[in-house]
């Protein structure tokens, strides 16, 4: 009873699955073979997924820089 609980984190927060998502997404939207409509889909999501990747990456520095300063 006297565990601590971690903060359970989702998968889809991970950099490495964000970062593959947005490759499948970006090679999606390149694909000659696919519809005008899947393309244009697959770019808006390749745009956000990269754009979360950068997000995300962007808030572990920051935390990380603040445990390391003691704040």
């Amino acid at each position: 009873m006297g565990w601590a609980v971690a903060k359970k984190r989702s998968f889809l927060d991970t950099p490495g699955y964000l970062a593959f998502f947005a490759f499948v997404a970006f090679w999606a939207a390149a694909s000659s073979g696919s519809p005008l409509y899947v393309r244009v889909l697959a770019g808006a999501t390749a745009a956000f997924a990269a754009g979360h990747l950068a997000v995300l990456l962007i808030r572990r520095r920051r935390d990380r820089r603040t445990v390391a300063d003691g704040s």
